[in-house]
C-alpha cells in the first residue's frame, strides 16, 4: 500500500492579508501612529503571542482590532524578541565580571528585516490594500511597507491563530 505525506498546508487554508512594515520604534508606538493615521483602534492582548522555537519560548507582542465595517479582525505582531541574559563569568579568584548577551529570535525567520507585521483575516479589496499601504508609508517614523504573500511563507504557521 502506497505511503502518502501530508503536509500542513494541505490543511491550512490562508484567508488573510499581510503588511510588512520596518521601524525602529516601539511597538506600543507604532500601534498608536496606526490608530491615529488609520482611524483604527489597536489594542494590546493580554497575553503575547507565545512561541516555542528549539525548545525555547518566546513572546512575540500583539495588537488586536475588530473592524466592524469590513467585518475582519487586524493584529499587530511584532516579528522580533530579543532575550537577554546576564552572563557572570569569573575573571579571576576574587571577582566575577557580569556581561549582557543579547540574542534576536524572529516570529517568521525569512523576513528578518521586518519588524512588524499587520494580518487582516478575511477578504479586503485591493483598492483598499493599496490605500492601506499608502498611508503607513506616510507615517514618519515608518521606514518601509511591504506587501507580503502569505502563501511564499515558510514559517506562515506561526501565523495562523
Amino acid at each position: 500500500m502506497p505511503k502518502y505525506n501530508l503536509e500542513m498546508s494541505d490543511f491550512i487554508d490562508i484567508d488573510f492579508s499581510l503588511i510588512g512594515i520596518t521601524c525602529s520604534i516601539e511597538d506600543y508606538r507604532l500601534a498608536y501612529f496606526l490608530n491615529k493615521n488609520l482611524n483604527t483602534n489597536f489594542k494590546r492582548e493580554e497575553t503575547d503571542l507565545e512561541i516555542e522555537i528549539k525548545a525555547t519560548k518566546h513572546s512575540f507582542s500583539i495588537y488586536s482590532y475588530k473592524n466592524l465595517h469590513y467585518f475582519n479582525d487586524w493584529y499587530l505582531i511584532a516579528n522580533k524578541y530579543i532575550k537577554t541574559e546576564v552572563v557572570n563569568q569569573p575573571s579571576n579568584l576574587f571577582s566575577a565580571t557580569n556581561y549582557k548577551v543579547e540574542t534576536t529570535n524572529y516570529l517568521i525567520p525569512e523576513q528578518k528585516k521586518i519588524d512588524y507585521f499587520i494580518k487582516i483575516s478575511g477578504g479586503i479589496e485591493a483598492d483598499y490594500y493599496q490605500n492601506l499601504i499608502t498611508t503607513i508609508k506616510s507615517i514618519q517614523q515608518v521606514e518601509a511597507v511591504f506587501k507580503i504573500n502569505p502563501d511564499e511563507l515558510k514559517s506562515i504557521d506561526f501565523l495562523i491563530f
